[in-house]
């Protein structure tokens, strides 16, 4: 039977690969492995993975520098795989789930509609307003996108502290006022390395709970993601929620990719038109809007009460 191996490898995607039976595959960082991971912790050759011949699957590690491990312990020997069995290798974990067939058409019409859901927020950023409308509309496109409850666009100050420019929620209570109450170790960490940086509940279970503001927050999934122009970071998109098993994967990164180019260049306009050190004026939008495929958001002339006020930072 065919499988779907997860690969979970730090502040990355999940990268998603699909196995044909039957299977003898190693896995490791050298370029002639069947399934290349780079990562520091990972071997050079680190470990097999075979498909018998009555269609059970099989890990062995291969004399690797981190072992391999299975609930916890290191694994010595080929070592048997339920279906949807969590391993690990190195700092990387690893996921091996069985294809079905019905399960799989339900998850291709789901990927097919989050691409067409997508498309239509980039035409709309392409060719929709600008200013205020254009921020709301980014923010709520990419909290759709991925799935989220929250997003914020931050960028710092002249004293280099975070600072919320903009803010939207599915719900109103998931903002705490203006301030932000996301992951600030995230963020620092997607600035340092000039890329996405994506954490899940099911991977990275330990390092979430050791951050307060998550664990007062609830976040058990999150991105972070630069906006980079030559080099220099612009500001931060971010985004969160706090449902269980969510994990973003390569197409999350994909999609989400195309909507965050958009970003770099509102902030980009925003920064030429007043300089973002001393912009003072706060936008946080609430609910209220309408998704991409149901039609368009309200115009923000219309968001009332909770769903738009200014704020003096």
């Amino acid at each position: 039977m065919k499988a779907r191996l997860s690969i979970h490898v730090p502040d990355e995607a999940v990268h998603e690969r699909e196995l044909a039976t039957p299977a003898n595959l190693i896995i490791g960082r050298d370029p002639q492995c069947d399934l290349v991971i780079s990562h520091h912790s990972i071997s050079r050759r680190h470990l097999r993975l075979d498909c018998a011949p009555d269609g059970q699957w099989l890990v062995e590690d291969l004399g690797s520098k981190n072992g391999t491990r299975m609930d916890g312990r290191m694994i010595a020997g080929m070592q048997p795989l339920s279906d949807g069995a969590w391993f690990a290798a190195g700092d990387v974990y690893l996921r091996l789930e069985g294809i079905d067939s019905t399960t799989e058409g339900a998850r291709r019409s789901e990927a097919d509609r989050r691409r067409s859901s997508s498309m239509i927020w980039n035409q709309r950023l392409r060719h929709g307003g600008q200013g205020q409308r254009l921020i709301g509309d980014l923010l709520q496109g990419i909290v759709e996108t991925a799935d989220a409850e929250r997003g914020f666009l931050l960028s710092r100050d002249r004293e280099g502290e975070w600072r919320v420019r903009a803010c939207f929620a599915m719900q109103p209570e998931q903002l705490a006022g203006h301030a932000f109450s996301g992951s600030r170790s995230a963020i620092e960490r997607a600035i340092a390395a000039g890329r996405p940086v994506y954490l899940s509940d099911q991977r990275d279970r330990a390092w979430l709970q050791k951050q307060q503001s998550v664990m007062d927050a609830g976040i058990r999934a999150l991105l972070a993601i630069p906006l980079l122009q030559d080099g220099r970071a612009l500001g931060v998109v971010y985004a969160d929620t706090r449902e269980a098993e969510r994990a973003y994967t390569d197409l999350d990164a994909q999609l989400l990719d195309a909507l965050v180019e958009h970003a770099g260049h509102v902030m980009t306009a925003l920064e030429l038109e007043a300089g973002l050190a001393e912009m003072s004026a706060l936008l946080q939008i609430g609910s209220g809007g309408q998704s991409a495929e149901r039609g368009p958001a309200p115009s923000w002339s219309r968001l009332t009460g909770s769903q738009l006020r200014a704020v003096v930072s």
